[in-house]
């Protein structure tokens, strides 16, 4: 196969990325409908401790995106274009997919916990798929932010990545 041209990677690495998350629309559906099921006293909301748990475990999750899904190794000064680029590109890869699956500890957590209660678990998966959903479209989605995060890691001991060259992203816009 191919390797993929600087033209479409970063609509490949969008559309995974999008694939990636829709996933949580077939989870929370699959979930909901056992959770239904098996909900012999209503959808009332769920217990205080549990959404407070959730929240807690969103900020733990959000704490750990950031501590561990944004290490790269910096291009050196003296590196040729070819390989910083080819270097950016596979970092880029690998900590989008650490950055996901650190975000699908919060969606996890939360289907645990739905399945813990007694009642409202229906809210909790949906609540706690929610906040996953915020954190991908934060921290996974290749957006402007994102790129320019990575850009500034990469480049942050004087060497150049080349990563928009080879994203084929835009440059970043001018700030006045």
């Amino acid at each position: 196969m191919a390797e993929p041209t600087p033209n479409t990677f970063l609509q490949a690495l969008k559309l995974l990325c999008a694939a990636l998350t829709s996933s949580l629309v077939i989870v929370l559906m699959a979930v909901t409908a056992v959770l239904l099921s098996r909900d012999v006293h209503g959808t009332r909301t769920a217990p205080g401790w549990a959404l407070v748990l959730l929240v807690a475990v969103t900020v733990a999750d959000t704490f750990l995106i950031n501590a561990l899904g944004y290490r790269f190794q910096p291009i050196a000064p003296d590196t040729p274009a070819d390989a910083a680029r080819t270097s950016s590109i596979r970092q880029l890869q690998t900590t989008t997919l650490l950055r996901f699956a650190l975000s699908e500890l919060t969606a996890l957590a939360a289907i645990a916990l739905a399945f813990l209660v007694d009642r409202g678990g229906v809210y909790l998966a949906v609540v706690g798929i929610a906040f996953a959903a915020a954190l991908l479209a934060w921290n996974v989605w290749p957006s402007e932010r994102v790129i320019t995060r990575v850009q500034e890691a990469l480049e942050r001991e004087g060497g150049r990545s080349y990563l928009r060259e080879g994203l084929g992203a835009p440059p970043p816009p001018r700030r006045n």
